[in-house]
């Protein structure tokens, strides 16, 4: 599994240094975060500076009055009925967002797809939308390789098994390369509380991977780490929590108005206030904070550690904070590439009870993550793992060369 960014709010001059620094990334790009004179130059900028690009085009709430969204050709106050009507009006819409693939020198096509909310009428709905978008796609879109977009609503994924299961085997049969998954969050949250939501991810992630596709997670965080455990080709994940956790939000919103800085300490996947580690800076805990893998150990983080000051008059800002969350995240999506399912399995294990301890540790100094802590996730982590390996392990590990 590899990381994308997830493109948002002030990330084009993060994206082309992580590259720079990386030896090349790739990334999804939203017309929510872009207009379309932007993408023009900075796609151009994108490549050659060796960053892969991708081109969502963002159609999941079609009622938006988003402002960069809707300046965009494909996008009208009538996009809902077009989308959802003929074949005419929706050849047109793909033939629109073709040309902005084309502007972006995309890799992958990925195909629009509505979120409706869940009831007893969702899935015929989401499946002629589907089947909709697809043959038009193989019509206008024949020159490069086609994701399906899965945009799940938050009720799908609280449902048995037994309940997706049908609706599961039915996307198999969608005649395209590959899945860009999109996973609506409950109640709007960074991470998810509830076992069955994260569990049934990682069941439809894992017939899709084992079946042969290609599969991209899109708005992902540290919390969906196992998917390395499946071996899905990529997560994407960016800065702000809107582009880590996918709320369907689409407003306009001032990001600059968010005040507080959160630290990411990987070994406890739980992320600190910056004011929390000057506290830990002033009683004596913060350097028990400092990685021993020196890959955890950015120039951005090395200010905090190598300083005499407190965190706070280091210079360390949002920006440092946003490049050390994705360089760690990075990291862990290496550490857990292993050369065979269980050693992947077991290694994610050890995660989960490195950061139990490590939460409890720092507790007992009285540092806390407060909000960001994953102490209340660590449990519903290891439910969904142990769910994933009762399904999928044996599968999984006689196919994982093959992944």
């Amino acid at each position: 599994m590899e990381l994308y960014l997830q493109f948002g709010y002030g990330m084009k001059a993060l994206t082309l240094e992580l590259s720079k620094k990386w030896n090349g990334a790739s990334v999804i790009l939203s017309p929510r975060d872009i207009d379309q004179n932007q993408l023009k130059k900075w796609s151009k900028e994108f490549k050659k500076e060796g960053v892969k690009c991708f081109f969502d085009p963002q159609c999941y709430c079609p009622k938006t009055e988003q402002k960069r969204l809707i300046q965009y050709d494909y996008w009208d106050c009538n996009l809902n009925t077009n989308l959802q009507s003929n074949s005419t009006s929706i050849d047109e819409q793909i033939k629109i967002i073709k040309k902005y693939n084309d502007i972006a020198n995309t890799e992958t096509y990925i195909l629009p797809c509505i979120l409706n909310n869940y009831d007893a009428d969702w899935s015929k709905s989401f499946f002629l939308q589907s089947k909709r978008f697809i043959d038009a796609a193989h019509t206008i879109m024949n020159d490069k390789p086609i994701f399906a977009t899965l945009a799940l609503p938050k009720d799908l994924l609280i449902q048995s098994e037994e309940t997706i299961e049908p609706i599961l085997q039915k996307i198999l049969d969608f005649e395209v390369d590959g899945y860009y998954v999109i996973a609506e969050a409950l109640d709007k949250k960074y991470l998810i509380d509830n076992p069955m939501w994260l569990s049934n991810i990682f069941h439809i992630c894992a017939v899709l991977k084992i079946a042969g596709k290609q599969v991209i997670y899109g708005y992902g965080n540290h919390q969906m780490l196992p998917l390395a455990l499946i071996k899905i080709d990529a997560m994407a994940s960016g800065t702000w929590q809107n582009v880590r956790s996918f709320t369907n939000r689409f407003i306009d919103t001032d990001e600059q108005r968010r005040r507080s800085t959160w630290v990411y300490y990987p070994e406890s996947l739980s992320e600190y206030k910056l004011s929390f580690l000057d506290w830990a800076f002033h009683n004596g805990h913060l350097l028990s904070m400092k990685s021993k893998d020196k890959n955890f150990l950015d120039d951005s983080i090395n200010k905090i550690f190598k300083a005499s000051v407190p965190p706070s008059a280091t210079g360390f800002n949002e920006t440092d904070a946003f490049k050390h969350y994705l360089c760690c995240l990075r990291h862990q999506i290496k550490l857990l590439n292993k050369d065979s399912y269980k050693e992947a399995y077991d290694s994610y294990e050890m995660i989960l009870t490195t950061a139990e301890r490590e939460i409890e540790r720092l507790e007992k100094e009285g540092v806390y993550a407060q909000a960001r802590s994953f102490k209340n996730f660590i449990d519903i982590n290891r439910a969904a793992i142990t769910r994933l390996n009762q399904n999928h392990g044996f599968a999984l590990g006689m196919s994982w060369n093959k992944l």
